[in-house]
């Protein structure tokens, strides 16, 4: 019994040392990742299968297969651990339940294996990190026609609706596979594997999780509702942990961009899905009020005391003149911009306008007065129509007909208002919105009002603007629901 826990407890300490040295392997060849790294435990399980698997704080494993992998191939290790990695850092675990698990984890997986292979392929980074083969290259090339960026929300969004490029994305799937998926929040609902207490558990398919199986009797419903709620508070805590490592590796990359060149760009796009949030464009479009000086009473500022002081001592007479008035935030001339390039949906504009006119009209973002430019423009300005009554916006949205569907310039709708103001026929706006699902060509001077770009993605990538400009992104899925 000695020796055999003699021996257990030297093959611990093999496999330990086996991870440290996969460590120091993935820190040699990628210093920006020294934080991330640190994060991850490892943690032996009987219940890992043939492949490790991370909850996003330990990294499970099975004592035997990593021992024979090392065996195989010494350098093994570190590329498996660089591949979790690269799944934590980019967010990949920590998306919620969705339509095709499946095709996420090859998603997931695709992309991982490109920016392994765009790292590694002129660093000299051994057999854990080499460069793909001609055969994986081509599988880069075809994936890549369908989605430039390839991180994994592109490529499952590409594909969801194609039933041969999804079996496409499953078959070449196994070429880059070093890890399981089972802890992840997306496949959360398999019932495969667990963690409970910082152990890994299998569950039975066909039971799915015990708990559930159980009798409910009195509260047992409560007490499931709130293991779950604080289930998920763990999920949200560990994603932002991992978004400020994102962070980390995003800032500490730049000191080794003549390093990587053009390739670490790539990581960088990989990044911002995880860094990405969306916002809440009513609250995003109130905040984008113009300051005005409205007079009218403030409640704040009027103190009705000193007023029946003054009446009582002299009369009719108040004893102080408080401030009457307070400023408020509105906006009387605006701009609102549709890019009209050929990948614009008419649906999608309808609901983003839609969602535009009832914030406007539901706060006092505008004075009923106004000077609304509704514009829509591709690589010219195809259509201008004026408002000048907030009653008109909801007719003029229901009655819109999209006209364009050429490339992507933003500076025709610029010159088009300048030449506005130079002709006396408007004032200066107080703000711009433009509404756009791509990149186009920026003015080459800055306006000297405020301008946003409301960009539609769902690769969760965040378009470049230039530095006076704001950004803000929205997806499709979003879009649609604003309008409703």
């Amino acid at each position: 019994m000695a020796e055999q826990s003699s021996e257990y407890r030297n093959r611990q300490q093999q496999c330990l040392k086996i991870w440290e040295l996969a460590r120091e392997q993935v820190l040699s060849a990628f210093h920006f990742l020294v934080n991330a790294t640190a994060r991850l435990s490892f943690v032996s399980a009987d219940a890992a299968g043939s492949m490790p698997l991370t909850d996003g704080r330990s990294v499970f494993y099975n004592e035997e297969e990593l021992l024979r992998s090392f065996s195989a191939d010494p350098e093994s290790p570190a590329g498996t651990l660089m591949h979790m990695l690269l799944h934590c850092l980019f967010g990949h675990p920590y998306r919620k339940q969705i339509a095709d698990s499946e095709l996420w984890d090859a998603a997931c997986d695709i992309a991982v294996g490109k920016i392994i292979a765009d790292l590694s392929a002129d660093g000299g980074m051994g057999d854990a990190f080499r460069p793909a083969d001609a055969h994986e290259e081509d599988i880069f090339f075809r994936v890549g026609s369908r989605a430039p960026h390839m991180t994994a929300e592109e490529i499952y969004n590409a594909v969801v609706s194609d039933a041969s490029a999804r079996e496409e994305i499953l078959r070449w799937r196994e070429l880059f596979m070093r890890d399981d998926h089972s802890l992840w929040t997306s496949r959360a609902k398999s019932g495969r594997k667990k963690v409970r207490g910082g152990v890994l558990i299998a569950v039975p398919d066909e039971t799915d999780d015990e708990d559930t199986q159980q009798e409910t009797g009195p509260g047992k419903g409560d007490e499931d509702e709130l293991a779950a709620e604080m289930e998920q508070r763990d999920v949200e805590a560990l994603k932002r942990e991992w978004q400020k490592l994102a962070r980390q590796a995003q800032m500490e990359l730049t000191s080794f961009q003549n390093r990587f060149g053009h390739k670490a760009g790539r990581f960088v796009d990989q990044l911002q899905p995880i860094l990405w949030q969306e916002i809440d464009y009513g609250e995003f479009l109130r905040n984008f009020g113009a300051e005005q000086e409205i007079l009218h009473v403030s409640d704040e500022a009027f103190d009705i005391a000193y007023y029946k002081y003054g009446l009582e001592i002299y009369g009719n007479i108040p004893l102080i003149e408080p401030l009457e008035y307070a400023e408020e935030h509105r906006i009387r001339t605006f701009v609102i911009a549709i890019d009209t390039s050929g990948s614009v949906q008419g649906d999608i504009v309808q609901s983003f306008l839609q969602k535009t006119c009832d914030v406007l009209r539901s706060t006092t973002s505008f004075t009923r007065r106004v000077d609304i430019l509704l514009m829509q423009c591709d690589a010219q300005v195809q259509s201008v129509t004026r408002i000048k009554d907030m009653d008109e916006l909801e007719d003029v949205i229901k009655d819109l007909r999209l006209r364009g569907f050429g490339g992507t310039d933003f500076r025709p709708v610029f010159s088009y208002v300048q030449q506005l103001r130079d002709e006396g026929k408007m004032e200066k706006p107080d703000g711009l919105l433009y509404f756009t699902d791509g990149v186009g060509e920026y003015p080459a001077a800055a306006p000297d009002y405020k301008t946003a770009f409301i960009f539609n993605r769902d690769d969760h990538i965040s378009p470049r603007v230039p530095s006076w400009a704001i950004r803000a992104v929205l997806s499709t899925d979003t879009i649609k629901l604003l309008g409703q």
